[in-house]
């Protein structure tokens, strides 16, 4: 997997925007369903997020979406620092 690129900076005067992956909505590029949250992973500067479809028709290794957001903008992670994706999808207890 490539790096993700880097996020330019902001202008000082201007505050930071964030990013909420609960605003988002990922759709298969091949059944065009919505995919679901099914994995998190911090990596470094970076939260990773894996979704994936829920049906009979897609193979998950082939449609697998990975969503990369700058660690210091995730709305979502970052309202629990300790949070570790959860137990059913992120291995947490």
């Amino acid at each position: 997997m490539s790096a993700p690129p880097e996020t330019p900076p902001a202008p000082a005067d201007v505050a930071p925007a964030t990013i909420n992956i609960r605003n988002l909505s990922i759709k298969c590029g091949s059944c065009d369903t919505y995919q679901t949250l099914c994995g998190f992973d911090r990596r470094g500067e970076w939260n990773v997020y894996t979704y994936e479809c829920e049906n009979d028709v897609c193979e998950p290794a082939a449609t697998r979406t990975l969503l990369e957001v700058p660690a210091a903008l995730d709305e979502f992670a970052n309202r629990d620092p300790g949070w570790k994706g959860g137990s059913r999808h992120g291995g947490g207890a």
